[in-house]
């Protein structure tokens, strides 16, 4: 993710922490990326440097004025103010993100050869809940047919391979190093 997703993140979540509602804030936030990520007018209209940025904020303020938190209609403003309006998506990923982190919710990503089962998954998913006491965990399944068999686990930076070919490397890198 790049810097300004995170900085501007922040700034968001530090907001809707102080007024207690990242619920909130999060859906409020989810429904203007989804405009923006579904409405190719839309974007286009925000992105174009033809636009004058008075309509723009404008535009933005009869559309979601009453709709959504009204710091959310601000931080738009600013977006618009910075030339970063581009960068929302990433921003909201990025909130989102970080709201997991303040309500203990554990963001996985399980690679497989084969898709898994929802009891597979849910397997997976409480034992890194109790490993990392997490209140809950989300879970996505990614396929990557060059694993062989078994799976790796990724949580942020950190891959956990229990994967066969992870085995085969490791085993290669054992017997070249002596």
């Amino acid at each position: 993710m790049p810097l300004v997703d995170r900085r501007y993140a922040e700034a968001l979540i530090d907001i809707s922490v102080q007024n207690k509602e990242i619920d909130a804030y999060q859906q409020d936030f989810q429904y203007i990326v989804d405009v923006f990520n579904k409405q190719e007018d839309f974007k286009f209209f925000l992105l174009s440097p033809e636009i004058n940025a008075d309509i723009k904020k404008d535009t933005l303020k009869k559309l979601f004025d009453g709709s959504i938190k009204p710091e959310l209609l601000k931080f738009l403003m600013l977006l618009l103010d910075k030339g970063r309006i581009k960068f929302l998506p990433g921003m909201f990923d990025e909130f989102v993100n970080m709201a997991d982190k303040k309500r203990n919710i554990l963001s996985i990503t399980i690679v497989s050869t084969s898709p898994l089962s929802a009891t597979q998954i849910s397997a997976i998913k409480e034992k890194y809940r109790k490993v990392y006491n997490a209140s809950s965990v989300k879970a996505a399944n990614e396929i990557d047919l060059d694993l062989i068999g078994g799976i790796k686990v990724k949580i942020g930076d950190e891959v956990i391979d229990g994967s066969i070919k992870g085995r085969f490397e490791d085993l290669r890198n054992l017997l070249l190093n002596k």
